[in-house]
């Protein structure tokens, strides 16, 4: 569906459509305005380009997004006109919560003090390990609301990989925003 831009004369107040240059009405002049594309025509600006932990790579460029979930793997695309919502999500790692469920289970069943301390210990790091990071998932929404899950990684929390995929999310973000895109913010 194209897209008509309509500005005020500053004569006599009717909308007008831009790049008229003169009122229709009053015969006044328009105000510039910066007119879309026409439709059909595609940039090739890149305006996103990100290494993410584990080898992963965000790029975005023209009217697609690519995500490359490893260093060897087949990059995934979307064009962003079939873009309807997008979201970042993160959790904590409860993957590591695995190691503190098996010192626990292993517990009742050592004797000596020394192990037992061991295991105590193992058990906090398992609570250490899946607090102090977060997990965090792109999820994009396209036409015929199909959801698209990208893991973006792993990352500590206040840690400089953190602030940055935060950084390469808010770019991203006002990207799409600025096409229509309903963008969901993730709380901090």
């Amino acid at each position: 569906m194209p897209t008509e831009v309509l500005v005020m004369c500053k004569r006599c107040g009717r909308p007008q459509q831009a790049g008229a240059g003169r009122c229709a009405a009053c015969g006044g002049e328009l105000p510039e305005a910066p007119l879309p594309p026409p439709v059909g025509a595609t940039s090739t600006e890149r305006f996103l380009s990100a290494e993410l932990p584990g080898g992963r790579v965000l790029a975005g460029e023209g009217n697609r997004l690519s995500f490359r979930p490893g260093p060897s793997a087949t990059p995934f695309l979307l064009e962003l006109p079939s873009l309807r919502r997008l979201s970042l999500v993160h959790r904590p790692r409860y993957e590591a919560l695995a190691l503190t469920a098996a010192a626990v289970v292993l517990l009742p069943f050592v004797s000596q003090q020394g192990p037992r301390v061991l295991l105590g210990l193992l058990a906090l790091v398992g609570l250490a390990l899946a607090f102090s990071s977060r997990r965090y998932t792109l999820v994009l929404e396209s036409t015929g609301q199909v959801e698209t899950r990208w893991e973006l990684g792993t990352v500590r929390r206040g840690s400089s990989q953190e602030q940055r995929l935060r950084s390469v999310w808010r770019t991203l973000a006002d990207v799409v925003h600025s096409r229509g895109v309903k963008v969901s913010e993730p709380p901090v």
